[in-house]
């Protein structure tokens, strides 16, 4: 008998909460803060190898306040290595991030993905492709769409510092502070766990590819009907 997938032994043997202490204390569970083009090269490689076995991303930016542009990246695998790209830090940007946002094969999921897209390709004409709003995933499976919080804590059972402070706080400082770069971890990490979670109860995650790119309307989304559930293949 095969050995079972690890990812989706955790996620339901163990139960809710657990996925987030595996990914993050796993041997490849690592949150790296990026300042040049050579470290955003090498961190790429590492999410690419990553998204070989399991082709989504934990998707997230932070800004200062009243900006247009963009501060941070936060790109997390299902490994639990989460890059936190500092994008105002960087005067050239390796034509490898490029092409992984551009990768129609990799889907890159959190809340309100597609907002956070175009302030990317305003500012640095990255054009990311293939993102996927979670409160698309959690009304297709049965789950109450929400908050990227509010769905942790169901989906998950794990809890997000949402302190305004942080939130407001300088992402264009030249050291970023601990809880700074937890902050914007966190976010990518619970919007990787909880598609991972979702995606479990479904036969093939290629249902969701017709909500690529795409902007959920509660009004109207929140009354799609869910799909019947069953163990899925991540591909």
């Amino acid at each position: 008998m095969p050995n079972p997938n690890p990812l989706e032994a955790v996620a339901v043997g163990v139960g809710a909460g657990l996925l987030y202490w595996w990914l993050r204390s796993g041997s490849n569970g690592k949150t790296v803060v990026i300042n040049n083009y050579k470290e955003c090269e090498a961190a790429v490689r590492i999410l690419r190898e990553h998204c070989e076995e399991y082709p989504a991303l934990g998707f997230d930016c932070e800004w200062v306040w009243e900006s247009k542009g963009v501060d941070i990246l936060q790109l997390c695998t299902h490994k639990g290595y989460c890059a936190v790209i500092r994008l105002c830090a960087m005067d050239t940007l390796p034509p490898s991030l490029y092409n992984l946002l551009n990768d129609y094969h990799v889907v890159k999921v959190g809340v309100a993905p597609l907002d956070e897209a175009g302030r990317l390709s305003m500012e640095f004409n990255l054009t990311t492709v293939s993102t996927l709003d979670l409160r698309f995933v959690a009304v297709l499976t049965g789950e109450k769409p929400g908050t990227l919080a509010a769905m942790y804590k169901s989906v998950v059972g794990g809890t997000l510092n949402k302190c305004w402070r942080l939130s407001a706080s300088n992402w264009q400082a030249n050291n970023l502070t601990q809880e700074q770069i937890d902050y914007a971890a966190g976010d990518a990490i619970a919007g990787i766990e909880i598609y991972t979670t979702l995606a479990q109860k479904v036969s093939d995650v290629s249902v969701f590819k017709q909500y690529y790119d795409q902007r959920y309307d509660p009004h109207h989304h929140d009354t799609l009907k869910p799909i019947a559930t069953n163990k899925c293949s991540p591909q």
